[in-house]
């Protein structure tokens, strides 16, 4: 497997992580790759990244206006008909499972040890969001927000780029959980609940639509193509009726299980 870490000149967490990763000796690992573009991480396309990887892996900054010191993973796409942020309408990258979910448990795992807790960072999954949206490996976004304060942090690109190499360590040598694979439907932007279940050990969780999203079936069926997983996972009070039945009228059409957060705790 190959993995192409990348990060943009104007993005002072990208830069911050790649400088971790560097003291780290990065460039003793075959096959992982750095990769640097002028360009808003959001902005790229597929013609922008060489081909021959397995997987993408965003070194990005997170904002928000609470400003609350984050540190964030998800896979990227525009789940609805606005691409205000990159992207194309209604289209989603790759996503794998396993990958998103050994990224959030080692950031959490770093996070958690004594020499990091003062900067008082809380580590969460997000949903789809923003560009780019026509990549054709799976990707991964891993953030560090939310501020530029928080941006320029050593310690929080150490975590991010420790957290990267653990991971892809696992991936490589197959030393993870065999546990199921899920797309997660419901809750809010920062996703409490899949976190929580992926923290806890329960499953692991790609692909997190918000109950703010109101997918299309065009959204849908990309979601069957584009990321492989046992079933998929309502967080059903963080649905609004119409679409609980929208939804489950489409994956059983389509024979695809279903089950209920409540069900895995």
């Amino acid at each position: 497997m190959k993995y192409l870490l990348i990060y943009s000149t104007t993005d002072l967490a990208g830069i911050n992580i790649k400088n971790n990763l560097n003291r780290l000796n990065i460039k003793d690992f075959k096959n992982i790759h750095l990769f640097e573009t002028d360009k808003k991480l959001t902005e790229l396309s597929q013609k922008d990244l060489p081909y021959n990887y397995d997987y993408y892996i965003f070194l990005s900054k997170h904002k928000s206006e609470s400003k609350k010191p984050t540190l964030t993973v998800h896979t990227s796409g525009n789940l609805i008909d606005d691409n205000s942020h990159g992207g194309n309408i209604e289209e989603i990258c790759p996503c794998d499972a396993v990958l998103n979910s050994l990224l959030l448990k080692n950031i959490y795992k770093y996070n958690s040890l004594g020499e990091y807790k003062q900067f008082n960072f809380e580590v969460s999954f997000e949903a789809v969001h923003h560009g780019p949206t026509d990549l054709n490996i799976p990707s991964a976004f891993v953030e560090i927000g939310s501020s530029e304060k928080e941006w320029e942090i050593k310690e929080a690109g150490e975590i991010i780029a420790k957290s990267i190499i653990d991971t892809i360590a696992s991936i490589e040598n197959k030393n993870y959980d065999d546990l199921d694979k899920v797309v997660g439907f419901g809750g809010g932007h920062y996703a409490p609940r899949f976190t929580k279940l992926v923290l806890s050990n329960k499953c692991y969780v790609g692909y997190i639509i918000p109950k703010y999203a109101k997918l299309s079936e065009k959204v849908l069926e990309q979601i069957l193509l584009k990321q492989d997983f046992d079933y998929i996972l309502f967080d059903w009070k963080g649905l609004n009726s119409e679409d609980k039945k929208r939804y489950t009228e489409f994956f059983e059409k389509n024979n695809i299980l279903w089950k209920k957060v409540k069900d895995l705790c």
